[in-house]
């Protein structure tokens, strides 16, 4: 008689198969293609060069955008995106595409753009842009007018990013369609060949993968550097020098054998060994690959022009560290500090020897771990020792920390020694030599001094570190963590003694999985005391009968697993290699859903009961989970928080029916994105205006005939009957808010995250009383805490809702000011971890979501502290203008005035106001913190004469510790008599409204300006304002650049002196030489009219001429 479980699980499939009959399963397929020709199907992005639209752009005349605007960039990107619906067959595909165009439904593109490691070309940033799919009727001959139909939509490129995430979701309109994720990265490992077409640069493909690959093949770790390797790299091919190459995260693979030299011999120092043609160990880096064949390392760096790499592309394998006797390539899976890192064992002669390397732009240096006094490892602890595994703690003590195995001689027993090296090596807590035994509650061992340990020893392979939980895991024949590096460890429990872990993987979201030697999947979680095994299980064969039930052909073939890991979704991903009925072989990546898993382990493990009625029997299941259902409420938006800028873009709309797009309607999008992104790249003003907005320039032209291009489009006026609407390109600040918690949290300085969760008990019918409610309410509690207390804590407030029988959760999250200094934006932020979940919930609790089924009842959130990317420092022209016209009662402007850069008149105050500019949310706020203000630099009449100071001239200029010599640019004007701080240097420390004035010393490179032209001295300086080392407000060290031009800059007073001598002495000599030349050429004919002036006083004063006035006189 079949058990109840497999009854129920043959009536869960056969409800499942009726359900996607009737209604038919169809998923979004994505495809790229080139961009001159749509057919073209590439696997991986290979074209990294723009490409040009002026035919294109040219038509579009009558049009929001100017197509000949020198300041536009109306180019295209190499590909696009293909979309289209993929069903059971193609002909139910293209009716449904049809459908989908009829009921208005069409998919909505969302590319992310991963941050790189050493972000030079653009500042550090989250970015991403949703594109609106384009439905494009292909050139197929058929008998209707619609016959093959599909959406397209540009694949943007953008300088400095090589890795791109693609999510693709419906509109909301029609048949629901479940959302699709990929990988679409640039393959910078491939080369134009002999016919045009593009070969791998690293070696030479092999087609057939049976060729080389075998079912019996054992699975292999997969080494990358995470969110950042565009191209995953797997060796271990036996018998072969090749590996598993791809772009696309293995949706598209490639067995490349790679042109190195058949059977390298390494250095004499190396153990004699067989030789092997297999490739060991490979790394995967943003920029370059790393093989090791024997005990020899080859690199080889990629060609790719959108990162800012200073070597050139490799043509051939270069071997690197060739006195070196190579054991194991230690891979580093994060980046920090802007470089990649993994570390490389020695062995042999030179074993104990270990060496980092570090990758910089394509740069690769290689540094022995030696301490301040040149010791290794073995010599520190003054033993024969083998380093087994080296890991690297960018967070909680910056430095390497060693897996050290101590080997039996001179009196010394085997032992394993975890060591930590800074400056000089630390022994970390001693490792237990055997297996504790594990505790009968299940719980954690917990490592006290009072455990008992069994006969069996224990043997550690290697560590890796969750730098966001700030955990440490040791793994071998058992699972160690330590949450403090080392300090105190503790066991996991569940995992069988004789087994002996092979390979590691983590999700750094709290998951972890393991292979064995005997290829069993195991899989963990931080918190979670037992270890689970996934496959073979009970729940792994249920859910592998399911999937060859629904037709899942890959499940149903011979096949071996090859690797497995977590990919960019943070979702555990298996490699498959399969073989079909013909021999012919494929790998395939698989999602390999533990919670689905778990959950039909957990429930086949489920006790039961029965009840008989005369109708009907049933089964009832007990309720393990302690609560209902959880959501989150009152959450605020997520951009503050998330950090993520989000723009969106639409194509243009075609006005002749049936209104499909047409390839030269395409490139119009393509151009119109790559103006967007071009804007959002080269937006660098140090001037800001209170609302920022980066596509403000683009339409401020045309901004006020927007009415008359829609009139022309209502008309079917518009130039090659399309229409172009500002509102389809712009940056959205604030999209509607979901009911979830971001993806990640950035708190700067006093920070917090507040948000609820209401949560509802498992209450019945039957508990209608108040008291009955408030026990069942009082089993359901929170667990809410983070990874490290010191720098961030989480609060609750617990509210019991009694008549809805649930509760309020009221959590905040807040950071507590002790981050150490100040970093730039989005650089040296320390990551940490925040947990909620519901007590006695883990590994209990399951719902069925739109993906499948999860766990229920616990979140994890990574919380960054420092200074948040996209915040700016910014000169607010306006204010500082306004306020000076107000308080000065005057402005004057300069003769030729330039509307990009303020002017400013010598005798009138200077009160400079900032804004923070928020480029995620768009908001910009007056800057109120503390600031340095210095001229950097300044040159005469025009910014060609500009100079950057010295830093000694820098000081001379601006410090008031050089007040004795007369060299100061400007000064405060205290208005309140009281003095100012000053930093050590001498530097006035500014904070709100100040006042300033220039003063231009005698010894100040603006002291002695002469006009020209008639004009009034000008002088343009470069001026930095900076809050790095004075502001307490802020983790962002500010520092902005930006240019200021004065005029009417008076003489220097002894210039101004000479000026007034030399104009005297030159008035003075003119008035001299008139006065000679007046007495040489006009001498004769003054002495004749002096002469007659004589003769007429003289007549005047006769008796005749007297008696005459006495008688005039008498007379009045």
């Amino acid at each position: 008689m079949p058990s109840v479980w497999s009854v129920l699980c043959l009536w869960a499939v056969a409800v499942g198969a009726g359900v996607q009959g009737c209604r038919g399963h169809c998923e979004w397929r994505v495809q790229l293609c080139e961009f001159g020709d749509l057919g073209s199907i590439a696997n991986a992005i290979e074209d990294q060069q723009p490409v040009l639209l002026l035919q294109s752009m040219e038509m579009l005349t009558n049009q929001a955008v100017d197509p000949l605007d020198p300041s536009t960039r109306y180019l295209g990107f190499p590909y696009y995106l293909r979309l289209d619906l993929s069903c059971e067959t193609q002909e139910i595909s293209q009716q449904a595409v049809r459908e989908a165009y009829l009921t208005g439904l069409y998919p909505l593109v969302t590319v992310i753009f991963q941050e790189p490691v050493h972000p030079v070309r653009q500042k550090p940033q989250r970015l991403e842009v949703e594109l609106s799919a384009a439905l494009l009727l292909e050139d197929v001959d058929c008998g209707s007018e619609l016959c093959q139909l599909g959406w397209y939509a540009p694949m943007p490129l953008l300088n400095g990013t090589v890795v791109y995430r693609v999510l693709v979701h419906s509109n909301g309109l029609g048949n629901p369609v479940q959302d699709q994720s990929l990988s679409l990265n640039v393959n910078g490992y491939v080369r134009p060949g002999p016919g045009g077409a593009m070969e791998p640069s690293v070696g030479m493909e092999v087609p057939a993968l049976e060729s080389m690959l075998s079912l019996s093949d054992p699975s292999r770790p997969l080494y990358f550097v995470e969110g950042v390797s565009p191209v995953l790299v797997l060796g271990q091919v036996p018998g072969y020098k090749a590996v598993l190459l791809t772009a696309s995260d293995f949706t598209h693979v490639a067995l490349i054998e790679v042109g190195i030299e058949s059977l390298g011999v390494g250095p004499l120092s190396c153990p004699q060994v067989e030789l092997s043609l297999t490739i060991q160990d490979a790394v995967a880096t943003e920029s370059t690959l790393f093989i090791r064949q024997n005990q020899l390392v080859y690199q080889f760096i990629g060609n790719y022009s959108l990162l800012p790499l200073t070597p050139p592309p490799s043509v051939y394998w270069q071997r690197v560290l060739q006195w070196v006797c190579v054991s194991r390539l230690v891979p580093v899976p994060m980046s920090h500090d802007g470089k990649e890192y993994f570390f490389i064992l020695a062995d042999g002669l030179q074993r104990g020897h270990t060496y980092r390397a570090e990758i910089a732009d394509g740069v690769v240096t290689f540094k022995e771990l030696l301490d301040e006094d040149g010791k290794n490892t073995c010599q520190h602890l003054n033993s024969d020792c083998q380093v087994l595994w080296v890991a690297h703690d960018p967070v909680y003590s910056k430095s390497d920390i060693l897996l050290v195995e101590v080997l039996p001689e001179k009196g010394l027993d085997h032992a394993y020694v975890l060591l930590g090296l800074c400056l000089y090596f630390t022994e970390l807590s001693p490792l237990p030599r055997f297996l504790p035994k594990e505790d009968s509650s299940g719980g954690f061992v917990i490592l006290t001094g009072s455990e008992h340990y069994s006969s069996t020893p224990l043997l550690l392979r290697g560590i890796e570190i969750n730098p966001f939980t700030w955990t440490l895991f040791l793994w071998g024949n058992a699972v160690l963590c330590s949450n403090d590096m080392g300090n105190h460890y503790m066991f996991f429990t569940g995992f069988p003694e004789d087994q002996l872990i092979k390979y590691f993987t983590m999700s750094r979201t709290g998951e972890f999985a393991f292979v064995t030697e005997f290829e069993q999947v195991w899989w963990g979680q931080e918190g979670v005391s037992s270890l689970v095994r996934v496959r073979p299980s009970t729940g792994w064969n249920t859910f592998s009968i399911l999937q060859v039930l629904s037709g899942r052909e890959s499940y149903q073939l011979p096949h071996s697993l090859v690797s497995v890991y977590y990919d960019a979704d943070k979702l555990l991903q298996e490699l498959v290699y399969t073989v079909d009925a013909a021999g012919r072989g494929s790998l395939l990546k698989r999602l390999l859903p533990v919670p689905e898993i778990l959950s039909y382990q957990h429930f086949s493990e489920l006790p039961y009961s029965t009840k008989h009625t005369e109708a009907s029997s049933e089964f009832v299941f007990p309720q393990p989970c302690p609560f209902f259902s959880i959501r989150v409420e009152e959450v605020p938006p997520p951009e503050p928080y998330s950090r993520v800028q989000h723009y969106q873009a639409k194509p243009p709309t075609v006005l002749h029916p049936p209104g499909l797009q047409r390839p030269t309607s395409l490139a119009v999008y393509q151009g119109m994105l790559y103006q967007l992104l071009w804007l959002q790249s080269s937006y660098n003003r140090p001037y800001g205006d209170p609302v920022y907005d980066t596509t403000e320039s683009w339409w401020k032209n045309k901004a006020m005939y927007k009415d008359y291009y829609f009139y022309l489009a209502s008309n079917r006026l518009s130039s090659d009957g399309l229409y172009l609407s500002m509102e389809d390109y712009n940056k959205v600040y604030s999209s509607p808010g979901a009911l979830q918690l971001p993806d990640c949290i950035y708190l700067d300085r006093g920070g917090s995250y507040n948000f609820s969760l209401f949560l509802t008990a498992n209450t019945t019918d039957s508990l209608s009383d108040v008291s009955s409610r408030q026990d069942l309410l009082r089993q359901v509690w929170l667990a809410a805490s983070v990874s490290n207390g010191n720098f961030i804590q989480v609060k609750t407030q617990r509210y019991e809702v009694i008549s809805r029988g649930g509760l309020l959760y009221k959590v905040e999250l807040k950071d507590l000011c002790l981050f150490p200094g100040q970093a730039l934006s989005g650089q040296g932020l320390l990551s940490f971890n925040m947990l909620l979940r519901i007590v006695h919930s883990e590994l209990q609790c399951y719902e069925q979501t739109e993906s499948g089924i999860s766990f229920k009842g616990e979140s994890r959130v990574p919380v960054y502290v420092g200074c948040p990317p996209g915040q700016q420092l910014v000169f607010d022209i306006t204010s500082t203008l306004a306020y000076a016209m107000q308080l000065n009662n005057q402005y004057f402007d300069c003769a030729k005035p330039d509307p990009k850069m303020p002017c400013f008149y010598y005798e009138d105050i200077f009160y400079p106001f900032f804004l923070i500019q928020d480029m995620v949310t768009g908001e910009s706020r007056r800057f109120l913190g503390g600031y340095t203000l210095k001229v950097v630099g300044g040159g005469p009449y025009s910014q060609d004469n500009l100079r950057l100071y010295t830093e000694e001239e820098v000081l001379r200029y601006n410090s008031q510790n050089y007040s004795s010599f007369p060299s100061l640019v400007w000064m405060m004007v205290d208005d309140s008599s009281q003095p100012f701080n000053n930093t050590e240097d001498g530097f006035p420390i500014l904070q709100g409204t100040v006042s300033i004035s220039w003063i231009c010393e005698s010894n100040s490179p603006c002291a002695d300006v002469l006009a020209v032209n008639l004009t009034s001295p000008e002088f343009f300086f470069l001026v930095e304002a900076s809050n790095r080392g004075v502001d307490m407000s802020t983790y962002c060290d500010y520092t902005l650049q930006f240019m200021i031009h004065v005029h009417g800059l008076p003489l220097a007073p002894e210039r101004g002196l000479s000026y007034m001598l030399m104009s005297h002495g030159l008035l003075w000599a003119v008035l001299f030489a008139f006065c000679v030349w007046e007495s040489i050429s006009c001498g004769p004919r003054l002495r004749t009219r002096l002469s007659s002036l004589r003769c007429r006083a003289v007549s005047l004063s006769s008796p005749l001429a007297l008696e005459l006035r006495v008688g005039l006189r008498q007379q009045m």
